[in-house]
């Protein structure tokens, strides 16, 4: 089987500058954070704003979401223009296939498809999700942290050998771990605190990340 190229995501992007910096880079997917506690929150009119940013790049941008209800989600993903939603919580089968009826029909009414992502927070095994994938474009596998939205750190990712679905990796990538990290063919590549320098997105760091995955 060809091996196809692994995406990447830069989540966290927390200013237009930062996406106005970062978006001629080699990058697929940009993620904007609305959970409440988290540090990269960012408010809907600037999510707006770098969407637009992102959209006339040809890059796409993925909102990240906490505890929100189906209501709220739905309505940030049509304002902001978000091209996916990254559930970071423990949402059932129910809250999921909801969304994703919603979904559908603002695809039915204005083409837009807006996908799901489903994020499964791991610790020392890989919980079932088989009755989610009719409705979720990519799981999302992320270590099991203190707080919902990320920890930056990472798991035994030798678990994921015999994942049989399109999966994203998170927590704690770096270019120190990258190259170990493609071993396990994610789909995409999820990446954000170790990037950082003094709480901002380094281009550099990202730059050196893009030379090793590409």
């Amino acid at each position: 089987m060809e091996n196809k190229k692994v995406l990447l995501k830069i989540c966290g992007i927390r200013s237009q500058q930062e996406m106005e910096e970062l978006v001629s880079l080699d990058i697929d997917y940009f993620g904007c954070i609305f959970a409440s506690k988290s540090p990269r929150k960012v408010m809907i009119e600037l999510a707006t704003i770098n969407s637009q940013i992102a959209h006339s790049a040809n890059k796409k941008v993925v909102g990240v979401f906490v505890n929100e209800s189906v209501d709220n989600i739905v309505n940030t993903a049509i304002t902001a223009n978000l091209d996916a939603v990254q559930l970071h919580s423990d949402e059932d089968i129910e809250f999921v296939k909801q969304l994703h009826s919603y979904f559908e029909i603002i695809k039915s009414k204005t083409g837009k498809n807006i996908k799901i992502w489903k994020v499964l927070r791991i610790d020392d095994y890989i919980p079932d999700f088989e009755e989610f994938k009719p409705y979720i474009e990519y799981i999302l596998f992320d270590a099991k942290g203190k707080d919902l939205g990320g920890n930056g750190i990472s798991f035994d990712w030798t678990i994921l050998e015999n994942i049989d679905f399109p999966f994203i990796l998170a927590g704690g990538l770096s270019k120190e771990n990258i190259t170990t990290a493609l071993n396990y063919h994610p789909s995409i590549l999820d990446v954000n605190s170790k990037v950082e320098i003094n709480n901002k997105k380094s281009k550099h760091l990202i730059e050196e990340i893009i030379s090793i995955i590409r």
